[in-house]
């Protein structure tokens, strides 16, 4: 993970013809690992119960789905391959991250802002590696998409004006339906080792619409932060209302007979970029193919006024989506993110290519 330039110059690098994501829809479990929020995938060929270590009646929700005493079937699995990707990908795991206030949780940060959570869909090199253990500590192991969060308007019976810190409400700022699956069942998952199964999640709905990514190889963000991610950052949010945040925030680190804290803050501050390449798909060179990169606040800071964050998304560029990956050049010890590099203009449709 890592701060973004303020600017990125350089020579274009290849074609891009857009991320490959299977439309299947994956069951899994969801779990309070007590240090975050975990989706875990079923496996083709296991149940989640198996890989998870779980009881089928764990808290009466496995036998309630369905899952504790299912056969052993064949279940499809989600791929994730183009773009920036040289294999083709496995979806295994998605992760929450989140701030116990709005101005922290997310593990990128936006001209040194920060966003109060953040999605990561992670994927192992099933080309190589035989499942995810093998790949995270092999080169071109893991594939991990970000994707900031934001928080729409105030409730379901309230409409945002834009003027009360709250966006108004469109197309692509309602509340995103797949992530809502996810933070319907927090209030089963309030402590250190809970856990509920889902069983029709599709990572291509939970994916924004958009075509615009940056990219970077770097480390995982938990234990032990091996070095074999390829971070896509994608140049649009996720919405989320301010009941599902909330609910986020009740979440509790430990089991319910010790002492509890709160789960929030469950991000890693960014780290030194040491030199590695960055690119992106987003032309920031020409200046008429986007409006002017508004300057950037100190290094040090991850917060600000709320204003200032909802500029970031809202200050769009008016370029066709772009088709070519650009190479940054930084000389600065930690990368920032652009602010034009969000919300490209004429890409409404779904650039998502359905993979079988």
């Amino acid at each position: 993970m890592a701060r973004w330039p303020t600017g990125m110059t350089g020579g274009r690098m290849r074609e891009y013809q857009g991320l490959q994501v299977g439309k299947a829809r994956v069951r899994g479990v969801l779990r309070n690992t007590g240090q975050g929020v975990v989706f875990r995938v079923e496996t083709p060929g296991t149940l989640a119960t198996d890989s998870l270590g779980l009881q089928s009646d764990t808290s009466g929700h496995m036998a309630e789905h369905g899952i504790g005493s299912a056969p052993r079937i064949e279940l499809p699995s989600v791929n994730i391959s183009g773009g920036p990707l040289s294999y083709s990908y496995r979806v295994y795991e998605i992760q929450l991250h989140f701030g116990r206030t709005d101005h922290q949780g997310s593990e990128h940060l936006l001209a040194g802002f920060a966003f109060p959570a953040e999605v990561q869909i992670y994927a192992y090199n099933s080309v190589l590696y035989a499942n995810s253990s093998e790949a995270r500590n092999r080169a071109y192991g893991i594939a991990a998409v970000s994707i900031f969060v934001k928080v729409t308007r105030k409730d379901a019976q309230t409409r945002g004006n834009g003027q009360d810190g709250f966006l108004k409400e469109s197309k692509m700022t309602k509340p995103n339906l797949d992530l809502k699956m996810l933070t319907d069942q927090l209030q089963y998952i309030t402590y250190k080792g809970d856990s509920v199964p889902l069983k029709a999640l599709s990572i291509y709905e939970l994916l924004p619409a958009t075509a615009a990514l940056i990219t970077y190889e770097g480390s995982l963000t938990t234990p032990g932060c091996e070095e074999t991610a390829t971070w896509i950052v994608l140049n649009r949010p996720l919405y989320m209302s301010p009941s599902q945040l909330a609910a986020l925030r009740k979440l509790k680190q430990g089991e319910p007979a010790s002492p509890i804290a709160p789960l929030g803050n469950n991000f890693r501050f960014p780290q030194p970029l040491h030199q590695r390449a960055i690119r992106t798909n987003i032309d920031l060179v020409h200046p008429d193919r986007g409006r002017e990169t508004a300057t950037p606040t100190a290094a040090s800071t991850n917060s600000g006024e709320e204003g200032e964050s909802e500029d970031a998304f809202s200050n769009a560029m008016s370029s066709h989506c772009p088709k070519k990956f650009y190479q940054g050049t930084n000389k600065d010890r930690h990368l920032w993110l652009n602010r034009t590099i969000l919300e490209i203009e004429n890409c409404n449709s779904k650039p998502w290519v359905a993979s079988q």
